[in-house]
C-alpha cells in the first residue's frame, strides 16, 4: 500500500492564502499508525524501528493531543451542544453526528501532522495517548493501533529507574516543573500504572480487532524478522529488513545502565524480581500480578512463595481476583 495520503476536496482561495503567514496544505494521511501501551514497554523502539521502513515516518511525542482531547473534552463539548434545551446549537441545527464531529476535528490535525512528513505514512508513539485510544479511533477513523506489551516486572523495574536514564539535571527539571510521572517516583504507582495501561490497551484492542494488533516485546526480541513480518503484513506494507535490523541493534532510553547497549541486553540483566525487596514483590503481586496472569504473561508459579519469597497473603489476592 502507498502512504495513503488523500488530496483535499477543496483548495484555499488565493486571496485568503495571500493573507496567511503559511501555506495551508489540507492533504491528509488516511491510515496513520498509533503505538499504544504502557510507558517503558518499548513504544519508542517499536516506532523508530518501523520508521526505518521506506513508507513510514515517526513523530516526537504529541502531548498536545491529550491536552486537547484527554478526559473526553471533545465528547463533552458535543454532548453539551446536544443537550441545549432550545436545540439551537449549530451542531444540532445541521444534524452533525458525534462521529462526524470528531472526524472533522481529527482531519485538521491529520493535515497538520501530514504536512510534516509529505509522501509518508506517519506514526505517533505517545504512551499517554493510550488512555484516550477510543477517542483517537474516532478522530482518525482510518488509523491502525499497534499495542506493544511487555512483562510487567521488566516495565516496573524500568519505571523506577527512569530518573537514572534521564540524568540528574533533566530529572530535577522535570521534578521541579511537576512533569515527572508518579510512576517514576513511587513503586506502587509504577505497578498500578503498568496494569492500568495494559488493561486499557487490551480493552481497546478487543473492541477494535480489525484496527489493532497486540505484539509482545519479548517475542519481537526473540525473533524480530518473524514478528515484524506479521506487523508489516497487518499494516499492508511490504517487508523491509531494515526494520527488524534496527530493532535488534538499537535500544532507546534503556534503564539498564549496566547492560550493553544492544537490543537483547535486557534479557541478560539480573532478574529484576530478585533485586526487589520482599515488600516490593508483595506490592507487585497485589497490584500487577492479576494483569500478568489474565493476559498470559506469567503463570501462578512465577509468584510462588518458595521460589520468589512472596508472602502467602499476597498470593491469595492474586488467586481471588
Amino acid at each position: 500500500m502507498s502512504c495513503g495520503r488523500v488530496k483535499p476536496a477543496f483548495a484555499i482561495a488565493p486571496t485568503i492564502a495571500d493573507r496567511l503567514e503559511f501555506v495551508m496544505d489540507l492533504t491528509t494521511c488516511e491510515n496513520p499508525i498509533f503505538i499504544i501501551g504502557s510507558p517503558r514497554s518499548g513504544t519508542s523502539i517499536l516506532a523508530w524501528s518501523l520508521a526505518e521502513h521506506s513508507q513510514l515516518e515517526v513523530f516526537a511525542e504529541s502531548t498536545f493531543l491529550w491536552k486537547i482531547f484527554g478526559n473526553g473534552y471533545a465528547e463533552k463539548a458535543y454532548e453539551s451542544a446536544k443537550a441545549r434545551s432550545d436545540g439551537r446549537d449549530w451542531l444540532m441545527l445541521y444534524d452533525v453526528t458525534r462521529s462526524e464531529f470528531l472526524g472533522y476535528l481529527g482531519a485538521g490535525l491529520n493535515a497538520l501532522m501530514s504536512s510534516r512528513c509529505p509522501g509518508k505514512r506517519w506514526i505517533d508513539q505517545t504512551p499517554h495517548n493510550t488512555l484516550m485510544a477510543d477517542t483517537l479511533a474516532e478522530l482518525f477513523p482510518g488509523a491502525f493501533f499497534l499495542h506493544i506489551l511487555r512483562d510487567g516486572r521488566k516495565v516496573v523495574h524500568s519505571m523506577i529507574n527512569f530518573e537514572e536514564v534521564l540524568g540528574k539535571d533533566r530529572a530535577k527539571t522535570l521534578k521541579d516543573s511537576g512533569l515527572l510521572s508518579e510512576w517514576a517516583k513511587d513503586f506502587p504507582a509504577a505497578c498500578k500504572a503498568w496494569s492500568w495501561y495494559v488493561e486499557s490497551s487490551m480493552r481497546f484492542c478487543e473492541k477494535h480487532r480489525s484496527r489493532s494488533m497486540t505484539v509482545l516485546n519479548e517475542k519481537l526480541r526473540s525473533d524480530s524478522k518473524k514478528y515484524f513480518r506479521l506487523i508489516l503484513d497487518r499494516l499492508d506494507l511490504p517487508y523491509e529488513q531494515a526494520v527488524a535490523d534496527f530493532f535488534r541493534t538499537y535500544r532507546i532510553n534503556s534503564s539498564f545502565r549496566e547492560a550493553p547497549q544492544e537490543a537483547n541486553a535486557d534479557d541478560r540483566v539480573i532478574d529484576s524480581w530478585q533485586q526487589w525487596s520482599d515488600e516490593q514483590r508483595e506490592t507487585f503481586v497485589r497490584e500487577a500480578a492479576p494483569t500478568m496472569l489474565k493476559h498470559g504473561l506469567a503463570t501462578a508459579s512465577a509468584f510462588n512463595r518458595e521460589n520468589r519469597k512472596v508472602s502467602q497473603p499476597g498470593l491469595a489476592q492474586v488467586r481471588t481476583r
